[in-house]
């Protein structure tokens, strides 16, 4: 096993006040001087930016004695689950920006059949389609040591330049709408994942097809097609074909305010729409979020899971832009992003829109001529710029996200508890709009205006702390 740990020691003892030899001079002294006790030994710190992912689990205790469970030249076998178990359990541990330092983008086939060994516990670049997808359990005398229950086998097929190579991946888990759908094993069959892969084996069957095991912390799923038994839209297949993993989207929760999950699908998206061709960012609804806000039976108010990614045109009064910095080390890098604006549009309704607590007359709260909706954008176009109490009419084409929930005046003055609801959407840019937009907006709504700002900051930073820098804040 590596060493990883280094041990510091006290130092020699320096020599008193007073010109007194120290205990390592060479001359004699007269009486015995006492000496002090040494220090006991401590730990250093590791060297994580040195490590490689070898010595780092083995760190966490995922080393020789497990490895050597595992037989390569034959497929996946009973007696090596308690390795594969103590590899999943162990990728809890791995930080993001670990994984992308030892990450290597290209995966030596050959060289993993020929020299398994060397290649233990190394991390690459795996993308490919699902073949099927089998949920494995955890023996009952273990799960309550491991703290797992169940973990998924998942056969697939990598892509290689050579051909395509098949093999098993193992997570944790999988995509929820695999987990929901009435036959995992056949409708997720040709559908695109990418993720990181740790391997573990190499295999050969009797019939000379060679195979690989890979233990991933997640994988993550493109789409290359609408899969209506998936949830899989066109739109969404049009997010996946730019990076995005729409498996994120099952973490978004709506009439909530925002939580720490909905970050990484936030950002995806982002990154995602940015990415898109111009071609590409054309609605995918054939109406646009002032009538789709009305709707009584199917609309975003009361079915937004329906809407999740959809393009949906929108147009009204820019009120207020407010600048974002991304203070995250891990988006920044991996996804390209460290700042956006959010928009604070109000978009005429045809119909009034009414919240009232069930039965109770007195918690009535109407908007009768427009409602907020947010836009999260990267860039504003030229004309543009952030401030408030803006009066400027604007166009947008964008991906739907959730209903965030937020206090405001209008909303929480009787009742703290009590939030707003707004659809927010992220799009690639804004345009400017020669449209007349005539908004009667009443005095509770420009309420709503005043605070919007602040509570922009507070519910979409998932909880991190804000800092101000001059007009700007940051996430």
């Amino acid at each position: 096993m590596a060493v990883f740990w280094l041990l510091f020691f006290a130092s020699p003892l320096f020599a008193q006040d007073g010109g007194e030899p120290s205990p390592m001079s060479e001359e004699p002294a007269e009486a015995e001087t006492p000496m002090a006790e040494p220090e006991p030994s401590k730990p250093a710190t590791p060297d994580f930016a040195n490590m490689s992912s070898r010595e780092f689990f083995a760190m966490i205790d995922f080393g020789p004695s497990y490895l050597e469970m595992l037989i390569d030249g034959e497929p996946l076998a009973q007696g090596e689950q308690e390795a594969v178990i103590r590899a999943v359990t162990r990728l809890r541990r791995l930080q993001p920006h670990r994984i992308t330092r030892w990450l290597s983008l290209e995966t030596p086939w050959q060289e993993l059949l020929d020299n398994p060994k060397q290649h233990r516990l190394d991390f690459f670049l795996l993308t490919g389609t699902v073949q099927a997808v089998r949920e494995v359990s955890v023996p009952a005398e273990a799960i309550e040591n491991v703290g797992l229950a169940t973990y998924y086998e998942v056969d697939v097929r990598f892509d290689e330049t050579e051909g395509n190579a098949q093999g098993t991946i193992i997570v944790e888990q999988i995509p929820q709408a695999w987990r929901v759908a009435l036959n995992p094993e056949k409708n997720v069959v040709g559908e695109r994942f990418s993720c990181p892969g740790i391997f573990l084996k190499s295999y050969e069957r009797e019939d000379g097809q060679r195979g690989y095991v890979f233990v991933s912390p997640k994988l993550s799923w493109h789409p290359e097609k609408p899969n209506p038994a998936l949830g899989v839209t066109p739109a969404l297949v049009r997010l996946a074909e730019q990076g995005m993993d729409i498996g994120e989207l099952s973490h978004v929760v709506d009439r909530a305010k925002f939580e720490g999950l909905e970050r990484e699908p936030f950002y995806q998206m982002m990154a995602a729409v940015t990415r898109l061709p111009i071609d590409q960012q054309m609605a995918t609804s054939d109406k646009d979020v002032s009538q789709l806000l009305t709707l009584p039976k199917n609309g975003l108010m009361v079915s937004p899971e329906t809407y999740r990614g959809e393009f949906i045109p929108l147009y009204g009064l820019c009120r207020r832009i407010t600048r974002i910095e991304i203070d995250d080390d891990d988006v920044r890098e991996r996804l390209g992003l460290d700042h956006y604006y959010e928009l604070s549009v109000f978009v005429p309704i045809p119909a009034p829109i009414v919240s009232q607590r069930p039965g109770d007359e007195s918690t009535r709260k109407e908007f009768a001529n427009d409602y907020p909706v947010l836009v999260c954008v990267p860039e504003l176009p030229a004309g543009l710029k952030v401030g408030e109490q803006l009066h400027q009419p604007i166009e947008v084409v964008g991906p739907f996200f959730k209903l965030w929930a937020y206090r405001t005046p209008f909303m929480s003055r009787e009742d703290f508890t009590r939030r707003q609801i707004s659809p927010l959407f992220i799009a690639s840019n804004v345009r400017l709009s020669e449209q007349k937009v005539n908004l009667e907006t009443n005095n509770f709504v420009l309420a709503v205006l005043i605070i919007l700002g602040v509570v922009i900051g507070m519910g979409v930073a998932f909880g991190l702390i804000l800092g101000r820098k001059s007009s700007s804040r940051r996430r």
